[in-house]
Formats: structure tokens, C-alpha cells, sequence
């Protein structure tokens, strides 16, 4: 066949695939789209500051996946007076300007060793609400989180917040104690066996654990655990001053303003 003939054939061709995807296009044949599974959140009406807003214990959160700015200025708030915050749906700051005389005692406990299994968004929302929004992504990746912590004391304020000034509006909250410790928190793989399909979401059944892979950690959580003889002195040489939770007691107008705020944000 002559070369000419040769790029005839393959003009029209091109062009009748050309026509064939347009006409498919004006027929409602356009290729198909490929949608990501909706979340609890969304399967069920629910915006994430809803969820955050109704998280179990909800005064006394963990912090182990708070921003490492939030951690520093919780440190150093801590030593120069009570720390006021304000919590709003999932988020929780440290008013760094608001200066409030009082201080904190470090108080022993009985070393708490415990575990947190998160296989889910609603998981997340109620028990990591801090973290839930940087999280999330592991979990849609079909991954599930294991959170290892051990607690060996506390920071106790000395009293309600007193004699404050600088910049303090919007204060929901001042933090009441918080735990020390060390922590351990990794990834696992999810497995499904089974699925039980509800409002557009498949829900795991059956789960299988591969390896593990760790995501955010602080201290030695094997080695505080072990230990019986924890004070204010040696606390710091044994690896165990790791902030892992915080206990907040509601402070002023703004303490009741959850839902309206948290709306919004």
C-alpha cells in the first residue's frame, strides 16, 4: 500500500475514535470516575467538628499527636504559671500571651501501662480527636493505629486560675493536670475477611495484622513501665517527661460555646 494511503487509513481511523468518544461523552458514556468511599462522618450527616465535639472524655484528651509548637508552648506556659487554652471542635491552643499566676507540683502515681486500638474514623474522632485530622489519612490508606503509652505522673496547677492579664479571650478551658509518661504509636495493615456493608461504607471484619511500622513515639515506654522508684528528681534521667495527656476544667463564657465555634471553624 502506498505510504499516502497508509496515513489516510490512519487519519480516519483516529478521527472515527475521536467521533466514537465524543458521541459516547454526549451520551452520558463518559469514562468512569472513581469516587473514595464516604467516611462515618459523611455516611451518617456528621461534620468532623461534630465528632470531635462528642469524643469520649472529652476534657481529658491525649496530646501525642498535638503539634510540636502546641508542646513547646504547653512546656513553657507551664513554668511560668496556669496554661489557659481554648478547645474548639478538634482543635486545641495554648493562649501564649494569657500570663496567670499559679503553678504546677509534680505528683508520683502508680505507673499506668494501657493501649489504644484505632480501626476507624469514628475510632479516631472519639479517642484521638487532636490528632483525628492528621490521621484520618492512615486510616483511609487501610491502615489501623495502635497507640502504646504508659503513664508515671502528673503536673497538678495549684489552684483556678487567678490574677491574669495579657491576651486571654477566648479561654475555654485551663489545663488541671498533665500526665507524664512516654508513648508508642504505629501503623498496621488491615486484612479483611469479611465485610458487612452499611450506608455506603465497608466495615473490616476479621482483621489480620501485618507489620508494623511506628509513626510517633517519645520516651521508652518498656523502660517507664519498669520503673517503681519514679520522683521529681530522677523522672527526667529515666526518659519519662513525655506530656501524653492533658485534664482541662472548663473556664469562662466561652467553656459552653462548643458547638457554635466549633461549627465554624
Amino acid at each position: 500500500m502506498p505510504v499516502s494511503s497508509r496515513l489516510s487509513s490512519v487519519s480516519l481511523v483516529a478521527t472515527l475514535g475521536l467521533v466514537s468518544q465524543l458521541s459516547l461523552t454526549a451520551c452520558g458514556g463518559a469514562p468512569d470516575v472513581v469516587a473514595s468511599d464516604p467516611t462515618v462522618a459523611q455516611a451518617e450527616g456528621k461534620n468532623e467538628a461534630d465528632m470531635c465535639k462528642n469524643a469520649y472524655d472529652r476534657e481529658n484528651p491525649f496530646i501525642v499527636e498535638w503539634p510540636g509548637t502546641e508542646k513547646v508552648a504547653l512546656e513553657s506556659m507551664a513554668k511560668r504559671g496556669i496554661v489557659m487554652v481554648r478547645y474548639k471542635g478538634c482543635k486545641l491552643q495554648v493562649l501564649h500571651r494569657c500570663e496567670v499566676e499559679g503553678s504546677y507540683a509534680f505528683d508520683p502515681v502508680t505507673v499506668h501501662r494501657d493501649s489504644l486500638e484505632i480501626k476507624d474514623d469514628k475510632d479516631l474522632f472519639s479517642k484521638l480527636p487532636l490528632g483525628a485530622t492528621a490521621l484520618k489519612g492512615e486510616l483511609a490508606s487501610g491502615k489501623m493505629l495502635k497507640l502504646d503509652y504508659v503513664l508515671v505522673g502528673q503536673q497538678l496547677a495549684s489552684g483556678e486560675p487567678a490574677n491574669m492579664t495579657g491576651d486571654c479571650e477566648g479561654a475555654t478551658h485551663y489545663v488541671r493536670t498533665i500526665s507524664l509518661g512516654a508513648y508508642d504509636m504505629q501503623t498496621a495493615s488491615q486484612a479483611s475477611s469479611g465485610a458487612d456493608i452499611n450506608a455506603g461504607i465497608v466495615e473490616a471484619g476479621g482483621h489480620s495484622k501485618s507489620s508494623r511500622n511506628r509513626l510517633k513515639n517519645s520516651g521508652d515506654v518498656s523502660n517507664c513501665a519498669g520503673k517503681t522508684d519514679i520522683d521529681e528528681k530522677n523522672i527526667r534521667s529515666y526518659g519519662c517527661t513525655a506530656p501524653v495527656q492533658l485534664g482541662l476544667a472548663p473556664w469562662g463564657n466561652d467553656a459552653g460555646g462548643d458547638e457554635t465555634a466549633a461549627s465554624a471553624d
